[in-house]
């Protein structure tokens, strides 16, 4: 009942912020005489900042740039690779890659937002790599008919998505992603499966949060999934093709994203009121667009979420030796030949330094010369994803990391 009356609210809020545009319009006409005052600047600043509040915003598209390289210009091609009722495995390859270029997935984070949050991330990749991303879809639009989707149909899914690429196929896991992404190397590695990893890279990934314990950690010390299933789990409208389905809706999972780190929020805002007063509207843009993908929302299954939250954070399994996966056990000591790259980012408060990094002790029998890690100073958790940090260091250091491995096979 509580998501009928939330999502109700927001489609009346929105209707608002559809009356407000109108307004601000004329507030921005040429012919409005005081429109370049300081009254008309605070008006529409004032306007502009409310619509933002107020309205819905829907997922954003990849939209990806012509790539540009010895000043000639490739453009991107766009493809679904591989369709499930929970994700989209995306394809984008520029126009003139070589067939023997790199592969590599990108495995985005299921955590309220669209894989689209992370466009800059795949962006980096699209001169040299042919790039596939899992597109998870908002659960609100599956249909009760189509199944749960739970933790280890998460990995069911990873382990098709790298046999339909075939061997050769690299892989980065996204945050919360690189549990699930080293299970399924694991998984692979003890079957002996020609299609797993060719290397993997894990950035900013929660493998071991018992070290140096962060926000992520003492949250997860009490909270349990009962009180969960009582105060975040709500029925899909019946306005939505996921009706009926239990999930752990987007908006409450942005309200606490935003809660750990709320006056950076509230500072943004206020430097994008002060942008459009003054007319700095390149810095206004930029947060502009981050919030447009940000507050672009998804839900995620009740039974994921629940039992992401009991596996990977409140229990540990795969730290602790005790992750089972079908019913086997589940034992990274299996992984012997998949390089393992892992990057950190030094002020990150969320995924604190040396949490993600555990996961080479994890790989018991994978040679040290195989393991690498990067930590990057003057970044925090999202700093590891995007930003200056990201294009000049992070993402050059994972590629010189999957060039390293790269056996050039032709890809059809």
């Amino acid at each position: 009942m509580r998501y009928h009356i939330a999502d109700a609210t927001n489609q009346s809020l929105n209707t608002i912020a559809i009356g407000l545009s109108k307004v601000k319009t004329v507030v921005d006409a040429e012919w409005n005489p005081v429109r370049q005052s300081k009254l008309g600047r605070f008006q529409s600043a004032l306007l502009d900042t409310s619509i933002r509040v107020l309205q819905h915003y829907p997922k954003k598209g990849w939209d990806y740039d012509d790539v540009i390289i010895n000043s000639r210009a490739y453009p991107v091609a766009e493809s679904i690779e591989l369709e499930r009722p929970f994700c989209k495995l995306m394809k984008f390859r520029r126009q003139g890659l070589p067939k023997t270029a790199p592969r590599v997935i990108f495995v985005a984070a299921l955590s309220g937002h669209h894989a689209t949050l992370s466009r800059e991330t795949f962006e980096e990749f699209l001169p040299e790599h042919e790039v596939y991303v899992t597109d998870w879809t908002d659960a609100r639009l599956v249909p009760v008919e189509e199944g749960r989707f739970g933790f280890e149909e998460y990995i069911a899914y990873l382990i098709e998505f790298m046999e339909k690429l075939g061997p050769g196929t690299h892989m980065v896991g996204l945050c919360q992603a690189g549990i699930p992404g080293l299970v399924t190397a694991s998984v692979m590695s003890a079957q002996e499966n020609p299609a797993r990893p060719a290397s993997m890279s894990f950035l900013g990934s929660p493998m071991d949060i018992r070290i140096n314990p962060g926000l992520i950690s003492k949250v997860s010390s009490f909270v349990t999934p009962g009180m969960l299933s009582l105060t975040a789990i709500h029925k899909v409208p019946s306005r939505y093709p996921g009706r009926g389905r239990s999930v752990y809706p987007g908006m409450v999972q942005l309200s606490n994203f935003m809660t750990m780190s709320i006056r950076s929020h509230i500072e943004s805002h206020k430097r994008y009121l002060k942008d459009i007063y003054h007319g700095n509207f390149e810095s206004a843009n930029k947060i502009r667009d981050f919030y447009d993908e940000y507050f672009s929302l998804l839900d995620t299954t009740a039974e994921f979420y629940i039992e992401t939250l009991e596996r990977v954070f409140i229990d540990q399994e795969l730290p602790k030796g005790i992750m089972r996966y079908k019913g086997a056990k589940v034992n990274c000591a299996h992984i012997q030949d998949i390089p393992l790259f892992t990057v950190e980012g030094a002020k990150d408060n969320m995924v604190v330094p040396g949490q993600c990094q555990a996961a080479a002790g994890f790989c018991v029998n994978l040679p040290e010369a195989m393991k690498e890690h990067h930590l990057q100073e003057g970044v925090g958790h999202y700093g590891v994803f995007s930003g200056g940090h990201y294009r000049e260091s992070i993402a050059p250091k994972v590629k010189a990391f999957i060039a390293k491995y790269h056996t050039a096979v032709k890809h059809a």
